[in-house]
């Protein structure tokens, strides 16, 4: 299921409104939210300009709204964007425990580097 209903929720568009702007009939829109037919490559290109977000995104093959772009990641290494790409494949609840496990790895370091 995509998320254009989620999306249109947000910015308080109406069907008739995003079906004018893509030039579509709003049963067109419909059809897409209730899963019944899916927006062409255009129309996807479109809606991700729209709202500001991936098609991915849009299509729930991702929760990122807005991937990293070549300027973000310019100045992280191998590993980081690594980690980066293996913490959006995992749940949510997975990624939380992650970072607890980094920060207190980062909290012992620092107690050993101070002597205690």
């Amino acid at each position: 299921m995509n998320r254009i209903k989620e999306l249109r929720a947000e910015k308080n568009i109406l069907q008739s409104k995003l079906a004018s702007l893509l030039k579509v009939r709003q049963n067109t829109v419909s059809n897409w939210e209730t899963g019944r037919s899916e927006p062409d490559q255009d129309a996807l290109r479109e809606i991700s300009k729209i709202f500001g977000v991936s098609i991915d995104y849009i299509l729930g093959n991702t929760d990122i709204k807005n991937p990293l772009t070549s300027e973000d990641i310019s100045g992280l290494t191998e590993k980081q964007i690594k980690i980066l790409e293996m913490m959006d494949k995992l749940p949510e609840q997975d990624q939380d425990e992650i970072i607890q496990q980094a920060e207190y790895r980062i909290w012992l370091k620092q107690q050993k580097e101070s002597g205690q």
